[in-house]
């Protein structure tokens, strides 16, 4: 049987390096990175004639004057903004890669590492992965087709080349969004694994109460066996959170192309809508091949916005239910505290390494103080956070400057 998360990384690999977003090579059977002369001239080949396919594309022209005369002018002003703002984040997306390519391989190295102490990981994730990786494909071949459709009287090498052109646009940003989402998912898969270690070490904690009567030497000896394991979870986590936190700084300039790249489309596909609705000439020439792929592009390109931003939400799901996990550290038996007093006391008579088990005792308090001095937060920039809270004013300024936009048509075309 097929491995579908092994196969689309594979695709998603390939595809990097054919539109130049990759400009390194990757063992795909060890994951192993390495800077190569072939992979750098080639990214910077593929790079460069993007931009000049770019400029040539964007330039005047006679075929895009006919392509926008039964346009108003709103909407050519809508669809220009929206075309040179994320063909100016792909660019920078390009850039910041140029800039980041050492960041970029020691990140995915300290992935690997953790993935090789927990391979499970990729089973936690691969249904996320998966979901990300078809959605994202129908996207983009269905905005392929509805680009080919509608100029399919009017194609020429020109025009098919200024089609590449902003397709490969599309690719990079898909490219971006997709290794961020992968990374994340990665993340929040090492986060549940944290978690039912965690989980299980609490329960095994609990059971140390009173009703299990043992010396003081099985008692100690026990603590400290639970102290290691939750010492390795400690560790893990701070990785995990490092890695995060580092993987936010380095993809900054991308997250915030991105946001900027959905929120403007967000917008311009509402008035779009809105457009067909009042301007029924529109779409007369369309295809009925055309509209079905318009409004399949549609869809899946808005579910592809709705599994990004959850992909984040799970992720700082996950960490708060560690905090909500070490808060069970106050329910433990009365009596708890006290056999490890006594343990402790034994323990200083006999010669036992006090501060050792002083530190085991209040592991668990260390772990959630540390957690509490060092939250996790998705900042982008500095300027906003990556959450629920963050999402919804975003989904309200769409939805007002969308209303407003709408307006300004009605009253003035």
């Amino acid at each position: 049987m097929v491995d579908l998360v092994k196969f689309w990384v594979r695709i998603g690999y390939l595809y990097a390096r054919f539109t130049g977003t990759l400009n390194f090579e990757v063992d795909l059977k060890t994951g192993r990175t390495r800077v190569t002369r072939g992979a750098t001239i080639y990214s910077a080949f593929a790079n460069l004639f993007l931009i000049s396919i770019l400029a040539h594309h964007f330039g005047p022209s006679k075929i895009k004057c006919e392509l926008w005369k039964d346009i108003s002018s709103l909407h050519e002003s809508v669809f220009m903004i929206v075309s040179w703002l994320r063909v100016s984040c792909a660019l920078a997306a390009l850039a910041s890669r140029w800039y980041h390519r050492r960041r970029y391989i020691r990140l995915i190295s300290c992935f690997r590492r953790l993935f090789l102490q927990n391979p499970e990981v990729m089973r936690l994730c691969r249904r996320g992965f998966i979901s990300k990786c078809f959605v994202t494909s129908v996207a983009e071949i269905m905005q392929f087709l509805v680009s080919i459709l509608t100029v399919w009287d009017k194609l020429t090498i020109a025009l098919l080349l200024g089609i590449w052109g902003v397709m490969t646009v599309t690719a990079i940003m898909n490219v971006a969004i997709t290794q961020y989402f992968f990374a994340l998912g990665n993340a929040r898969g090492h986060y549940i694994l944290i978690n039912r270690k965690l989980r299980a070490l609490l329960g095994e904690a609990q059971s140390l109460g009173p009703r299990r009567k043992r010396r003081n030497g099985v008692f100690i000896t026990k603590c400290c066996f639970l102290a290691d394991r939750l010492d390795e979870i400690a560790q893990t986590q701070s990785e995990v959170q490092a890695l995060i936190e580092g993987m936010s700084k380095i993809y900054g300039l991308q997250i915030l192309c991105l946001c900027l790249t959905y929120y403007l489309t967000c917008v311009a596909n509402i008035y779009i809508l809105f457009s067909l609705y009042k301007y029924n000439g529109m779409t007369q020439s369309w295809s009925k091949l055309g509209m079905v792929a318009a409004a399949i592009f549609f869809i899946f390109y808005h579910i592809d916005c709705v599994i990004n931003s959850y992909n984040v939400f799970y992720l700082l799901d996950a960490h708060q239910e560690m905090h909500k996990l070490l808060e069970q550290r106050n329910l433990f038996p009365g009596a708890l505290d006290e056999r490890l007093e006594s343990a402790v006391s034994a323990a200083m008579s006999s010669g036992t390494n006090y501060p050792i088990l002083t530190f085991i005792c209040f592991q668990f308090d260390s772990f959630e103080l540390s957690l509490a001095r060092n939250p996790l937060n998705l900042k982008c920039f500095g300027l906003f956070r990556l959450n629920r809270y963050s999402a919804f004013d975003v989904g309200n300024s769409i939805l007002i400057n969308s209303v407003l936009l709408i307006q300004y048509d009605m009253q003035n075309y």
